[in-house]
């Protein structure tokens, strides 16, 4: 009796029981970098989380290396408490953006295998470096390519930028066009992935994501340790009008997002200094 109501009392935590019901929709066992990506958590909470579920039976774990994989206990107890955590409807947002990444997750494995891995997110914070900063769009064909170049425009010292696209397209020549008004020639950029930033193992401190309200729930999340925003705008390639009218929705666009970075920077500027850093 002890055992089982440990158990309930473990799942009775949000991030256990979100842990759990991640491990139980899976295929297949889990490690502990691709429950960090999907959790959206640091390392240690993902870890503990794990341990705790582990110690009361609810999950078993296999070590390779220095790496911890996870899947349900067999025991039928614990079956039928996954038969409760599967019950509950997955109308939460938190839960239903938890199985989408899962998802996600393992369609990037190697043959069936995880092999995506990040340092260690305890690293003290103890001397400035440059921030890496990811602009993420549904193409990289507009939104995320001029954020990209304001932030490097008016930060370039304090942060590495990039941008990338769930599938990438082409240039917007409208975006083209309106960039080179204000001294940007954006028109030998190459559209990029974010699958390929992603299987690089590239980790970002900050993942913005500039799709608009109606697009986002298809823009990526990109996975590791990271602040995550969302900085929603219009897509350009929805415009419609005249050659001047699209161009000036456009340019309203490329005003806008210029503004938001500058934005950005100034409360980043003003967090740094709040940490005492020169």
């Amino acid at each position: 009796m002890h055992d089982q109501l440990a158990k309930l009392q473990a799942l009775s935590e949000p991030v256990r029981f979100r842990l759990a019901r991640i491990i139980d929709s899976a295929p297949d066992e889990l490690c502990i970098c691709e429950l960090v990506d999907i959790l959206q958590l640091p390392q240690y909470a993902v870890s503990r989380a794990a341990t705790a579920l582990r110690r009361t039976g609810i999950l078993a774990e296999r070590r390779e290396g220095k790496l911890s994989f996870y899947r349900a206990a067999d025991d039928p107890f614990t079956q039928q408490l996954f038969d409760v955590v599967r019950s509950v409807p997955a109308e939460d947002e938190v839960l239903k953006y938890d199985l989408d990444r899962m998802r996600w997750r393992i369609d990037i494995r190697e043959a069936g295998r995880c092999v995506i891995m990040y340092r260690s997110d305890r690293e003290p914070r103890t001397v400035l470096r440059r921030e890496r900063v990811l602009f993420i769009c549904v193409h990289n064909s507009a939104r995320s390519q001029m954020a990209e170049e304001y932030l490097r425009r008016l930060a370039g010292d304090q942060f590495d930028v990039e941008s990338a696209g769930l599938t990438p397209g082409k240039l917007n020549p409208w975006v083209v066009t309106a960039m080179s008004e204000d001294h940007f020639d954006i028109s030998a950029k190459v559209p990029r992935s974010v699958f390929d930033l992603y299987r690089a193992g590239h980790t970002y401190s900050h993942v913005i994501t500039v799709c608009s309200r109606e697009a986002e729930t298809g823009c990526p999340v990109f996975p590791g340790p990271a602040q995550r925003m969302s900085w929603p705008f219009p897509d350009p390639s929805s415009f419609t009008g005249t050659h001047e009218e699209i161009l000036d929705q456009v340019r309203v666009l490329r005003d806008t997002i210029r503004r938001k970075v500058s934005e950005f920077v100034a409360a980043y500027q003003i967090e740094r200094e709040t940490r005492g850093y020169q």
